[in-house]
């Protein structure tokens, strides 16, 4: 019970009421203390909203410095090339920061080492000056003033750390020969061609709708059923491509390169395809590796960690459906055998066996700066075999046996990428920079034979045996050896380099101008220089006395003439035989030019000026006996050895001794009369047709074509 008079305060009913129930009234009290819990709820809201607001300025503030931490990290990375000397700061990581974020706070760049192997947290590890780096940090560090901590009196400081890792560009090409063009034929026979294999009159325009299409070799490899981890490395990645475990049979690299490119209805036409390379070629099919020497995709290029970047580059699905054919037909795409006496060659003497076979396959490149790949490297082997002893030239004077071994590089073509996205065209497309080095012909001679020729990839100087000596010519004079040529020799390629720079999907011969040489001069040339190094090799010496030698001559002479004439006519018929011989030689002579000298590059010293100054002694010598014949009266009045000392002191006419002997010259122009005719046939009967007509080569041309490119590959990696 409440005391009488006092009043109470009903809290249910929210209002005071006096005892004996008569009037109601707020009291002042009861109003005073309903305001002061409203207060109180008020101000525990405004600080709850004030607390939250801080806690949303503080996100804020994170948020923004973790904002210019990271773009500033990628703005690094993209620029390593912008780290100071000593890897402690990064001018675009800064300037992307401060101009262009209008960042206030502190910063903290370092360029250097991203690793997953790194022990830090971040996987950042600092770098000397000088060091490599991949990698750009940033820490951004603002102060925040707080509302609640103290009254603002003290300040906090917010950081963020970023690191972006910068990876290398990254880049897809492939080199071919340049085409010799010819009516009706379609991108694939044209791409065929180019590795060896032409198949004019075969319908391959089914192929057209792959020629814009582009797939990834990890792709290319899902669908061939081989797994790649996600993590591999350049280097894991290098060698399971190249694993025989994973080689698959042509038709399901073909057949997978379609379904990939969404053209699977191509199926049938790769089955028909293969049943013309087998039945028209009398190929037999090898598997494809996918990967490393005479694979598929040449040896990648690139940092460790950059394997998925290469596994995701984009190359031509119609490129790599000719490449894979190129591959799986590797050593026998061309088949130009001849193992008959070529038409048209003197005597009936001459053997010559020719073969020629793809001994490395094309490759395509893909990877950083450094990457190669390569063309199709045909190579040609020659057997010129001579003998005769059936047949000696005039009359029993020289006999020569020839066993004469030739491989022959022809198409050998390298690009290799040494520049990526540092510069662009003048419509802003960034450009790779490739340096191809490619060779017109390449000769060797050595002890070597057919089943030793096509085991090498490498260049005809790396044939087992071409190092060593073999017989290749011996000639004798009456029994008397005259030349045992027994040598080995190497030219040098006649280069076609050159370096281009390209954007994505352009094509660019490369040298633009390649290797002005003609089929016909080249051949030539190298008909030319083999010719000079069997007959005026620095071996090459007449045996015993040059005048000795001279007399045997001019007695042989003498009797290949005809003994019905006349003791004068018959001395001008050996005369003329020498003026023949020696004209012939120097001809030959003549044309020895720079470029036939580069073809044999070290393998011949040859004076031709002074071999030249010799024969023009020489045929002055002959002349001068042919005119004078008629003063000479024991010749006159019928002696015999007064016409043969006449033969002899033309033939030494040019005086002096060893190579430079009119005996010696003379001698070898009769042998250039049995040579030179012969190798002229081997240059028109069977190399042109091959270079020209089989393989349809421009030589010293090759086309490079860009097939994608990756700038300025970045990511946060922390």
């Amino acid at each position: 019970m409440s005391a009488p008079g006092r009043t109470q305060c009903a809290t249910a009913e929210g209002a005071c009421r006096r005892p004996d129930g008569h009037g109601t009234g707020i009291a002042p009290r009861c109003q005073r203390g309903s305001m002061s819990i409203a207060m109180i709820l008020m101000l525990v809201g405004l600080v709850a909203m004030l607390g939250l607001v801080e806690v949303g300025y503080f996100y804020w503030a994170k948020r923004d410095t973790q904002k210019v931490a990271d773009l500033a990290a990628l703005a690094g990375a993209q620029r390593l090339q912008d780290c100071a000397p000593d890897n402690a700061d990064n001018a675009a990581a800064r300037g992307n920061a401060t101009v262009d974020n209008g960042f206030g706070g502190t910063l903290a760049i370092a360029c250097g080492d991203w690793n997953p192997a790194n022990a830090a947290t971040d996987h950042f590890a600092a770098v000397a000056a000088g060091g490599s780096v991949n990698a750009v940090k940033v820490t951004a560090s603002v102060s925040a003033v707080p509302f609640l901590h103290q009254m603002g009196t003290q300040s906090l400081t917010v950081k963020s750390e970023a690191v972006a890792s910068g990876a290398p560009p990254i880049a897809a090409f492939s080199v071919g020969t340049t085409l010799v063009d010819y009516d009706g034929s379609s991108t694939l026979g044209q791409l065929l061609k180019s590795v060896g294999i032409p198949l004019e009159g075969t319908s391959l325009v089914g192929y057209e709708g792959l020629a814009n299409v582009k797939i990834t070799p990890a792709g290319l490899l899902k669908q061939l059923g081989v797994e790649v981890p996600s993590d591999i490395s350049v280097g894991d990645l290098n060698t399971l491509l190249a694993s025989q475990l994973h080689a698959r049979a042509l038709i399901d690299v073909l057949d997978a390169i379609v379904t990939v490119a969404g053209q699977q209805d191509l199926a049938n036409a790769n089955t028909s395809l293969l049943n013309t390379l087998t039945a028209q070629l009398n190929l037999t099919l090898q598997k494809v590796t996918l990967g490393g020497p005479g694979g598929l995709f040449a040896t990648i290029v690139a940092p460790d960690g950059a394997a998925q970047a290469a596994l995701n580059a984009q190359v031509d699905a119609l490129q790599l459906l000719a490449t894979a054919i190129g591959v799986g037909t590797g050593q026998h795409a061309i088949s130009a055998n001849i193992d008959t006496p070529p038409a048209g060659l003197p005597f009936g003497l001459l053997k010559v066996i020719a073969k020629t076979r793809v001994i490395e396959p094309p490759s395509i490149g893909i990877g950083g700066i450094g990457t190669s790949a390569y063309t199709a490297q045909v190579r040609t082997f020659l057997h010129i075999i001579a003998d005769t002893s059936g047949v000696p030239l005039i009359g029993g004077l020289i006999k020569l046996k020839l066993d004469l071994p030739v491989a022959l590089d022809l198409v050998d073509a390298k690009g290799t990428l040494t520049d990526l996205c540092t510069a662009s065209d003048d419509d802003g497309h960034p450009l790779a920079t490739i340096q191809v080095e490619s060779s017109v012909l390449k000769m060797c001679v050595g002890n070597f034979d057919e089943s030793q020729v096509f085991s090498t990839a490498h260049g005809c100087d790396g044939i087992p045996g071409a190092s060593s000596n073999k017989m290749l010519l011996d000639a004798q004079i009456a029994g008397l050896d005259l030349i045992s040529l027994n040598t080995h020799l190497a030219t040098q390629a006649l280069p076609a380099n050159g370096s281009d720079s390209l954007y994505v999907g352009q094509t660019k011969v490369i040298p633009a101008n390649g290797n002005q040489l003609e089929i016909g001069t080249t051949v030539n040339n190298l008909v030319t220089a083999l010719t000079a190094a069997l007959i005026a090799n620095p071996q090459t010496q007449p045996p015993g006395n040059p005048s000795q030698t001279a007399n045997q001559t001019a007695q042989d002479l003498w009797n290949s003439t005809d003994a019905g004439l006349g003791n004068l006519a018959r001395t001008q018929q050996a005369l003329n035989k020498i003026k023949a011989a020696s004209q012939g030689l120097q001809g030959l002579l003549g044309n020895v030019t720079g470029d036939v000298l580069a073809l044999l590059g070290n393998t011949l010293q040859l004076n031709v000026q002074g071999l030249l100054g010799s024969v023009g002694n020489l045929l002055g010598g002959v002349t001068g006996a042919l005119s004078g014949v008629l003063n000479n009266l024991g010749c006159t009045l019928g002696s015999k050895d007064s016409c043969i000392n006449v033969i002899s002191g033309a033939i030494t006419a040019s005086g002096g001794s060893g190579s430079n002997s009119g005996a010696f010259v003379n001698l070898l122009g009769f042998i250039l009369q049995a040579l030179k005719p012969a190798l002229d046939g081997v240059g028109s009967n069977i190399l042109t047709p091959i270079l020209q007509n089989g393989l349809g080569l421009k030589l010293g041309l090759t086309d490079v074509h860009l097939q994608s490119l990756q700038c300025h590959r970045v990511q946060l990696v922390y």
